[in-house]
């Protein structure tokens, strides 16, 4: 059994115009907002007109179910949101894809033996508020929507705000009761990065979530004018430049020699208080973001960095705020900070023997990126599928992978959840 390829390619592109006017190709469907709305009407539509119940929940996730009385559940999706001017395939992939099986095993009169469910959670990006995995979070009972609530956004607009104005007031966002119903979670993803399209391969079967540290860092000084050629200046800007210095050359040695398990280190933020040529800021806040598989080989980066920080803001007379943004523990709950996240080893098993029997060129893969799976491995058994995103790029207009890998991608998963499914 296969999707039907035109219909699936036909609902990615379609789901991709609901989106804040950009650049050309880009996507920016942030949560509770127009576009958002629009989006998950386009998709309720779809479920509906798949034969399935429709709801969404508290939290804002869209729900379609297909109940045939069973004790336990299949879910399979993704997130519907974007980065600002992202792309047409983060997130929108798995969950058209979720709809297009579903809708493929309806048409063909099969009987489920578990309940199917397909999911487009809310709010993954974390780009409006900085709440990463926020719906799925949320449901697994991993966030406290309460303690998120105050964040705003860049017109000052807080999440409880927004959410309350589309329906969805924060003190209503409660986790499911019980999960312990759910056999099994199945993602499909682009890679958001390299090695599939540098192989040849197809199909990525995913092992685990590597480990995620975010800081955010505030940096204090004096403001003076730059004709101040005192000694004394507590600039704050040299002391960011000092310790990025630093860690660029931390992360370089760590991966001197490697060729996957790589150290990604990258500053996604830098907000001078001043954007005067001829002035020192009085603050710099900037953001770090250290991954790699390894928690062994990030961890005492971050430590480094953190030391060589402080270090120089000391030297410097410049005040030091540090604040953890997320950490790969924090966004899945609870685990062991020392350790990545792993995927349900006999579920990967499931995607490898469904691409061979494809005969689809594939490779155990780990993902650098955080995902909502990431939030619901440590509850229920969870398996991702990669497929290739030309040249690895992913969050940017450019981001795009080929027809027939799409589709390849939805058919290992409809495969994948109909050998789930016989297992009972």
């Amino acid at each position: 059994m296969n999707v039907d390829g035109s219909r699936l390619l036909a609902s990615l592109r379609h789901l991709a115009t609901f989106s804040r006017p950009g650049p050309s190709g880009a996507v920016t469907r942030l949560p509770w907002t127009p576009e958002d709305a629009a989006a998950v009407r386009y998709l309720a539509e779809g479920l509906r007109a798949a034969g399935l119940h429709v709801r969404q929940d508290a939290i804002g996730n869209l729900w379609g179910t297909w109940d045939v009385s069973a004790p336990r559940t299949i879910i399979l999706g993704s997130h519907r949101d974007s980065v600002p001017a992202g792309g047409a395939f983060d997130g929108a992939l798995g969950v058209v894809a979720a709809l297009e099986v579903v809708r493929r095993l309806r048409e063909t009169g099969y009987r489920p033996r578990h309940n199917l469910e397909v999911v487009a959670w809310n709010d993954e990006e974390g780009a409006r508020f900085g709440t990463t995995l926020f719906g799925s979070r949320v449901f697994v009972g991993a966030l406290d929507p309460r303690r998120v609530a105050d964040r705003v956004d860049a017109d000052g607009v807080s999440l409880g705000e927004a959410a309350a104005r589309h329906g969805f007031p924060v003190e209503r966002m409660l986790p499911a009761s019980d999960l312990g119903h759910v056999a099994a979670y199945l993602e499909l993803h682009i890679e958001q990065g390299p090695l599939l399209e540098r192989e040849g391969r197809t199909i990525g079967v995913v092992s685990g979530i590597g480990a995620i540290y975010q800081r955010r860092i505030t940096l204090r000084g004096t403001r003076l004018h730059a004709a101040y050629s005192g000694t004394d200046r507590h600039d704050p800007v040299l002391v960011a430049s000092g310790a990025l210095a630093a860690l660029d050359e931390a992360v370089r040695a760590a991966n001197a020699g490697r060729e996957e398990a790589r150290v990604g280190a990258t500053v996604g933020m830098w907000r001078p208080s001043s954007e005067l040529i001829n002035v020192v800021p009085e603050e710099v806040r900037f953001t770090v973001d250290l991954r790699g598989p390894d928690p062994a080989v990030v961890l005492p980066i971050l430590d480094g960095f953190v030391a060589e920080v402080e270090r120089l803001a000391s030297a410097a007379g410049v005040e030091v705020l540090l604040e953890a943004v997320n950490d790969h523990t924090t966004l899945a709950g609870g685990g062991d900070p020392t350790r990545p996240l792993l995927f349900d080893a006999a579920l990967g098993e499931r995607v490898n023997q469904a691409a061979g029997e494809r005969r689809l060129p594939r490779r155990a893969i780990f993902s650098w990126a955080g995902h909502d799976a990431m939030a619901m491995a440590p509850r229920v058994p969870t398996a991702m599928i990669f497929v290739p995103s030309r040249r690895g790029l992913s969050h940017t207009a450019m981001e795009y992978t080929v027809d027939d890998d799409v589709v390849h991608g939805a058919d290992v998963l409809l495969a994948t959840l109909l050998a789930v499914d016989a297992e009972g």
